[in-house]
């Protein structure tokens, strides 16, 4: 038998494990992984050796590269790799193929704090441990649902309301595991978070409750931020959100006289089309109150196991590793004396941005690694159409997924038990992976499958392990500087003095402020484009199932999972329902301005009239084909949290 068991001593678990962390790690061991490269003839995979495989994709990308230019290329790194598979995966896009169109899954999600969390307090993403979550006084949870996307962070929450004495306030339109735990509970419009947060803002400016030696020692730009919040009044935000100015105003005077005060946010923020903006203002309320690090936070929650890592490791269009600008001739320069070969100066294109170029016939080829595009982005039928037209595709997986079956060659992953490499946690800690089992069948780590990759093109790298590319990232991002691993030993101990003192994890970040001060920046409330009226009458948000991670591909394969979870349903409050003659199991036809699915209604009484829910991360989940392509003009990225539909009952269940 095989079992997972937390260590009590862990600075993270504490001692507990989610249903994903207890049961889901069996997909490792499905008979349906792919265990050897598979090449396309035909219409039809057959099976190849690694070299046959690897000289195709070489050979694919070199014609495409001499005939239409690198450009042509795109590359798609996965969130769940290793931060070492991710720096190779983008020095392979860019010292080998010779583009900057690269992108991976978490910056769909994540691109809003390191824009907004980026420009305020300078650094993209959580700011404190949960250690520190654990002993705020006040906890806000936003846009976030802890118990199902984040379970460790939602068992840290309930011990410090439920041990500690914390207050929670939960500010989510629906009703949520965490609602039982809250003494507040704040229910908003669906893209108004904005409008809340800077009434609460002037609440505490207006009540003189701001930590004014914070905000005058540690900051700027307060006084031009402060004017512009003169008309985010609680009067203001009670019609633009629907919450009472009065709850507006209890909620403010909580946060700014707790001392100690956390914000916890996730995809309900960072997906919405004022997510960049809504950043921006927790970032603000955070200052205005010191609560950035020492005490109290920002905790950005993350949806994959290593979203923080691969961004950090430069799978971005225009960063290389460490958000150091690959616009920059002079970053450029010491990658290339490193490297040993000219970078692109060029832009690159964002996954949506890719996917637009290979449906007009510009993008022809590329490699998607650990990721299911076809199924976790908007419109997945036209992005489906979009990977077809492309000359050629590879994918590196562990499965035949959506996007798999579009490939002209497979290459078999390994699983995260099979392999050695890092991991870096939401708040920023590196955590040591270690290979446990032998490798399925054929199948290679996603590191190893780059190495030979590049060695095929002509432009091997000197890596003999993942260990020489964990110094060489110590090396070439400072804030990474000191978590290489040399002999399999655990790494120094935390940092951060609050607590933890298990050995094998380290967090990256200390400090308040990295460049030494943050500062406010206004972010307007912008009125929601496609709100539910006329035609659209309700507003569809989209979710996570408990007994699934990331988008689904791999817990679908987890046997024991399968057994909790079922198939996505389209959850509807009862008076909605018996308004439109809808009964708990009915075929509904959802449809917006951009698509439509037909699925089974599930009525919930945690669903406030006129709003429906449906998770997204169940495979088969038709949700976001009727959510708009359309990026945000900072975050770069599409809104998939909330649009407006209409719904309608139907004799099909889908």
């Amino acid at each position: 038998m095989i079992y997972a068991r937390p260590v009590e001593s862990s600075p993270v678990n504490r001692g507990t494990l989610c249903v994903l962390g207890s049961y889901g790690y069996d997909f490792i061991n499905s008979p349906e992984r792919l265990k050897t490269p598979l090449i396309k003839v035909n219409g039809e995979f057959k099976e190849a050796t690694w070299e046959e495989a690897l000289s195709r994709v070489a050979a694919e990308f070199k014609k495409i590269k001499e005939s239409r230019g690198a450009d042509a290329l795109g590359f798609y790194g996965a969130a769940k790799g290793t931060n070492e598979e991710n720096y190779l995966f983008q020095r392979l896009a860019r010292g080998v193929a010779g583009t900057n169109n690269i992108d991976n899954g978490s910056r769909l999600y994540s691109a809003a704090s390191r824009v907004g969390l980026g420009a305020s307090i300078g650094y993209a993403g959580t700011t404190s441990s949960l250690d520190v979550l654990e002993r705020a006084r006040f906890i806000m949870v936003i846009g976030a649902n802890p118990e199902i996307s984040a379970p460790i962070v939602g068992y840290a929450i309930k011990r410090a309301v439920k041990f500690k004495g914390a207050e929670l306030c939960l500010i989510d339109p629906r009703r949520t595991p965490l609602t039982q735990f809250a003494g507040l509970w704040l229910r908003p419009r669906p893209g108004t978070d904005v409008a809340l947060l800077n009434a609460m803002a002037k609440v505490i400016i207006d009540e003189k409750k701001m930590d004014v030696e914070f905000v005058t020692r540690m900051t700027d730009n307060f006084s031009p931020w402060a004017k512009s919040l003169e008309s985010n009044t609680p009067d203001y935000a009670e019609k633009v959100t629907g919450i009472n100015r009065k709850e507006i105003i209890s909620a403010a005077r909580a946060f700014a006289d707790a001392g100690e005060a956390a914000i916890v946010y996730g995809n309900g923020i960072t997906q919405q089309t004022s997510g960049t903006s809504a950043v921006i203002a927790i970032a603000n309320l955070a200052m205005l109150t010191g609560n950035t690090g020492r005490r109290g936070g920002i905790f950005a929650l993350q949806r994959e196991n290593n979203a923080h890592g691969a961004c950090d490791m430069g799978t971005l269009p225009d960063f290389l590793p460490g958000y150091q600008s690959a616009g920059d001739a002079n970053i450029r320069k010491k990658f290339e004396e490193r490297w040993g070969t000219q970078l692109p100066a060029n832009g690159g294109m964002t996954i949506m941005e890719m996917l637009e170029r290979a449906n007009e016939g510009k993008l022809r080829g590329m490699f998607i690694m650990g990721e299911n595009p076809a199924a976790n982005l908007p419109r997945p039928t036209q992005i489906r159409k979009a990977l077809t037209s492309l000359d050629f595709l590879a994918v590196s997986e562990m499965f035949l997924t959506e996007t798999a079956k579009l490939a002209t060659v497979i290459l078999p992953a390994a699983s995260f038990a099979e392999k050695e490499g890092t991991c870096t946690n939401f708040e920023g800690r590196v955590q040591h992976l270690r290979k446990a089992i032998e490798r399925y069948g054929n199948s290679l780590p996603d590191s190893e499958i780059i190495l030979r990759l590049a060695e095929t093109l002509g432009a091997p790298m000197p890596y003999s392990s993942p260990q020489k590319v964990t110094e060489e990232i110590e090396q070439m991002v400072s804030f990474y500087s000191q978590v290489a691993y040399t002999d399999g030993d655990a790494l120094e101990l935390d940092w951060s003095g609050v607590g933890s003192d298990s050995p094998g994890t380290r967090r990256l970040h200390k400090g308040v402020f990295p460049s030494g001060f943050g500062r406010f920046f206004t972010a307007e409330y912008t009125p929601v484009g496609n709100g539910a009226k006329g035609e659209y009458p309700f507003t569809l948000m989209t979710g996570s199932s408990r007994y699934h991670f990331g988008s689904g591909s791999r817990s679908a394969h987890s046997a024991r999972l399968n057994k909790f979870g079922g198939k996505a349903s389209l959850e509807i409050c009862e008076s909605d329902a018996r308004d439109l003659g809808i009964k708990d199991g009915d075929g509904v036809k959802v449809a917006s301005g951009w698509g439509e699915f037909i699925t089974t209604a599930k009525i919930s009484s945690a669903m406030p009239a006129g709003l429906l829910f449906m998770p997204v991360n169940i495979p088969g989940s038709p949700a976001l084909e009727v959510f708009d392509t359309t990026l945000d003009s900072q975050a770069r990225t599409p809104a998939l949290k909330s649009c407006a539909v209409r719904l309608e009952r139907t004799t099909d269940n889908g």
